[in-house]
């Protein structure tokens, strides 16, 4: 404590003690107190006013008031950066396998073949003959025309019960042209022979849809190709609504513009008619391989065993 302030503090001290006046015999100084004596319990509350404090022990004092008081709220501090990503995740167990889908109907030389050796075979029968034969494994075709058939030419046919042709699922074949007079296009072709499509201007359903080579990318001389009929060109041997006769067209349009349509026979042939025939021995050529299919089942025959 500072000196000063101790003689000051011990005299007030002594005159509140004794009860005297300033005036008294003898002050108490400073050298009379000894260090440390002045106790709490000698000085009365409320004796010494700030005033007489020093002026550094008056500061230190107000800042710690000061500091004892909360401070005003800080501004808020700006937003931190974005964490890194985190590493992935394990991969998860595997799913179990799905159910196994329907076996498709494939139609390749692979499948089971039905052997037609003889007319009548596996409900196919000879027509023309002998300019349609059944022999070296393969049906042989030569020009003409039969007026008895519902084609019109000659060939093999096979005859159905009114299946819907919108059931027709598969249809092709393999030809072969060995001879054919020059200019010409002719080629083996397919007769489906419809009852119940709607014709242009008649009361009658009956009319053919005719499937030909030529307008399928053609089959040259001395050739041998394999054709798709189902997803080719067709044409009508009568007008029927919606499809003038001889105009070629998708066979979905066929379907789509006759829903009533029923096969009654399928005829793979020379192409012959009263209009436009070639003579018999001036046309050369063959066919095999032929697949039928409905609603997804077919069936694949084999023409001369």
């Amino acid at each position: 404590m500072n000196r000063t302030r101790t003689i000051a503090v011990g005299a007030i001290c002594a005159l509140a003690a004794t009860g005297t006046t300033a005036t008294a015999a003898s002050l108490i100084t400073s050298a009379k107190i000894a260090d440390g004596t002045i106790m709490n319990r000698d000085i009365h509350r409320g004796t010494i006013s700030e005033s007489r404090l020093d002026q550094h022990v008056v500061a230190k004092l107000n800042r710690l008031a000061v500091a004892g008081q909360p401070g005003a709220t800080g501004a808020t501090g700006a937003t931190g950066a974005t964490g890194a990503t985190g590493a992935a995740g394990a991969r998860g167990a595997a799913g179990q396998d799905g159910a196994a889908g329907a076996a498709a109907a494939v139609q390749t030389t692979l499948n089971p073949a039905v052997a037609v050796k003889a007319s009548g075979s596996a409900g196919w029968s000879l027509t023309g003959v002998p300019a349609a034969k059944l022999t070296g494994g393969e049906l042989a075709l030569a020009g003409g025309f039969d007026s008895n058939t519902v084609a019109g030419g000659i060939g093999i046919t096979h005859a159905y019960a009114s299946a819907p042709l919108a059931t027709l699922s598969a249809l092709s074949y393999t030809a072969r042209v060995d001879k054919r007079p020059a200019g010409t296009v002719n080629a083996p072709v397919i007769h489906v022979t419809l009852t119940g499509a709607h014709r242009d201007g008649s009361t009658s359903t009956f009319t053919n849809l005719v499937y030909e080579p030529a307008n399928n990318g053609g089959i040259g001389v001395g050739e041998t190709k394999t054709f798709d009929a189902l997803a080719g060109q067709w044409w009508s041997t009568n007008a029927l609504v919606g499809h003038p006769r001889q105009a070629t067209a998708p066979l979905s349009a066929f379907i789509t513009d006759n829903p009533d349509a029923k096969i009654t026979a399928i005829s793979i042939d020379n192409g012959g008619s009263s209009g436009s025939t070639i003579p018999v021995d001036e046309f050369d050529a063959a066919a095999d391989n032929v697949v039928v299919g409905f609603s997804g089942a077919f069936d694949r025959y084999d023409f001369g065993g």
